[in-house]
C-alpha cells in the first residue's frame, strides 16, 4: 500500500425487514383537525438485516439488528385549507405520504448491532432522504446518512435503501383512492 493511499472500502449489503405502524391509518381524506400541530406518527418496528454480503476479506457480518424500541418519525398534518370559514388539516393524509415522509425521516438514526457478536456495531444518521424506485413501483426512500461510527464505516458509501411492500405500496401510489387504510406495512 502507497503512503497516504485510504484503505480499501467494503461496504456491507443487507436485505432489510421491518414492520410499519402508521397513526392514526392512512385514508384518502386522512383524518380532519383544527389542530395545526396534530400529526401522523409512523413507528418502525421488528428490524432485521440478513443475507449480509460483503467483500471484506474476513469478518464480515451476516446479519444485523436495530434496537427492538424500534425508530419513529412524526409527518406533519397536510393543510387542506379553509373547509366552512376553519382552517383545516388532515393527519392520515394518504396522498402525501411518501412525500411528507422525505423531510420527516431526516435525522432518524440507526443504531446497528452486527453478528456474528464479536463484529460490534455501527451508527448511521440520516442527513438526506430522496425518493427511490424499484421495477415493482414499490414506494421507496433512498437514506444517505453521515459516516457510520463503528465497525463497517464507510464515507462514501453510506446508504439505506428502504422499499414498503408492494400490495401496500400500490395503495399508497394510489394515494388510497380505492377507499382503501393502510394502518400497517412491511
Amino acid at each position: 500500500m502507497f503512503a497516504g493511499a485510504s484503505a480499501p472500502a467494503f461496504p456491507v449489503a443487507c436485505k432489510i425487514t421491518a414492520a410499519l405502524t402508521i397513526t392514526p391509518a392512512l385514508t384518502q381524506t386522512g383524518t380532519h383537525t383544527t389542530n395545526r400541530a396534530a400529526v401522523t406518527t409512523v413507528a418502525i418496528t421488528g428490524w432485521k438485516l440478513a443475507s449480509c454480503l460483503s467483500a471484506a476479506p474476513i469478518e464480515a457480518p451476516n446479519k444485523g439488528s436495530l434496537p427492538d424500541i424500534g425508530i419513529t418519525y412524526t409527518i406533519p398534518a397536510t393543510k387542506l385549507g379553509k373547509i366552512n370559514g376553519v382552517n383545516t388539516y388532515a393527519t392520515g393524509y394518504c396522498p402525501s405520504f411518501a412525500a411528507s415522509s422525505l423531510k420527516a425521516m431526516k435525522g432518524m438514526k440507526f443504531d446497528v448491532t452486527w453478528a456474528p457478536a464479536n463484529l460490534g456495531s455501527s451508527d448511521f444518521t440520516t442527513t438526506k432522504v430522496t425518493p427511490a424506485t424499484n421495477s415493482d413501483t414499490e414506494v421507496g426512500f433512498a437514506l444517505d446518512g453521515k459516516e457510520v461510527f463503528g465497525s463497517y464505516e464507510e464515507k462514501s458509501l453510506n446508504q439505506i435503501t428502504l422499499f414498503i411492500d408492494k400490495p401496500d405500496s400500490l395503495i399508497l401510489n394510489a394515494g388510497c383512492s380505492g377507499a382503501q387504510t393502510v394502518g400497517t406495512a412491511t
